[in-house]
């Protein structure tokens, strides 16, 4: 038995106290609650957020709970599920959420994840191995029943600006429609985007967590999209629009761009937001996107890359990009149109 309170979020659908069973027999899997002990913390990336939202400093000799899984982020961590893990193994706090696994790489610039050493596995009160995917709050269908019209936000990686964005939308539309629903398709768990989405105006938010899973990362593409099927269904239900944020990049190993190949997926979603640091990275998504086959679109950039509005306006044209969009949340001067445009597609052809 340990106490602690220091449960991560990739936890938060899992009721724990915090006098915690623990077993020293290990199922090594995606999703299998894990109790450590830190020993080393990186300064630089030193915060827990916990399964009630608050986010604490993470010191030596702290006990943790977390979720074993994996996590391929552009500019932060490189880790995966051990094959095999015992107690005094050595593993690593791969997030802010608590996602657990051996780090084999990392930004140079932030330095390698906080080690800790494996204490062993959290039962529950039949002394029974918890797994995140025990508390799925989300019905897994790979069939999409959703009608309800999306806008989907997507990035050249992480802090492009998507959530910013997302949250801008959601507050901005909450004089037009009614029922606002806001979700992340694909990423690392932490609640903080879903966060933004509620306190922006979102009636209902939902991720991957809620279907089971600890992150998008290094599993297969059909559980991903049938994932990210089953969330859109989920969250649609009394919905009037639905905000879709796929995690770090379209380019990424968490499953972005095979959502957004689906054709299902496709039909509902009635505009892509592109948010990007720079010109180049913003064009390579709209020529990914068309290599999709997506019709009938309409494309609306935002992100770092719009805060010099006339410079990017004039390298799309010259590069003969003359019907796109650009939105930056801190310039208020082409909001209204923009607004008009993206309302009547979701309400003309839904």
């Amino acid at each position: 038995m340990i106490i602690t309170n220091k449960i991560g979020s990739v936890l938060k659908n899992v009721n724990l106290r915090k006098r915690i069973k623990i077993s020293k027999k290990i199922k090594s899997t995606l999703g299998s609650v894990i109790a450590v002990k830190v020993l080393k913390v990186n300064q630089k990336y030193n915060k827990l957020e916990l399964f009630n939202g608050r986010q604490v400093i993470l010191t030596e000799e702290d006990i943790v709970i977390g979720a074993l899984g994996n996590r391929m982020a552009s500019s932060a961590m490189t880790g995966f599920v051990p094959e095999d893990l015992q107690p005094f193994d050595r593993i690593h706090i791969l997030n802010i959420g608590g996602i657990m696994g051996l780090c084999k790489d990392f930004n140079i610039l932030l330095g390698s994840a906080t080690e800790c050493e494996v204490i062993g596995s959290v039962l529950d009160n039949k002394d029974r191995p918890l797994n995140i995917n025990q508390f799925k709050k989300i019905k897994i269908s790979n069939n999409l029943k959703s009608k309800t019209p999306a806008i989907a936000v997507i990035g050249t990686g992480i802090d492009s600006g998507k959530t910013t964005v997302s949250s801008f939308m959601i507050k901005a539309f909450k004089s037009y429609f009614k029922n606002i629903s806001a979700c992340k398709l694909a990423g690392s768990a932490a609640q903080k985007d879903l966060y933004s989405f509620e306190d922006n105006g979102a009636d209902k938010v939902c991720d991957f967590v809620d279907a089971g899973l600890p992150s998008t990362s290094a599993i297969s593409s059909k559980i991903i999209v049938d994932t990210a099927k089953s969330i859109i269904n989920h969250i649609s239900v009394k919905s009037d629009i639905v905000f879709l944020e796929l995690g770090d990049g379209l380019h990424g190993d968490y499953g972005s761009k095979n959502i957004l190949k689906d054709k299902g997926i496709q039909s509902i979603i009635k505009v892509y937001i592109i948010c990007a640091l720079d010109i180049p990275g913003a064009i390579n998504i709209i020529e990914n996107l068309r290599k999709l086959s997506i019709k009938n679109s309409y494309f609306i950039i935002s992100g770092p890359l719009t805060n010099n509005y006339t410079v990017l306006k004039n390298s799309l044209s010259g590069l003969g990009y003359n019907n796109i969009d650009i939105i930056n949340v801190f310039k208020t001067n082409n909001h209204t149109n923009i607004f008009a445009k993206i309302i009547n597609r979701v309400t003309n052809e839904n």
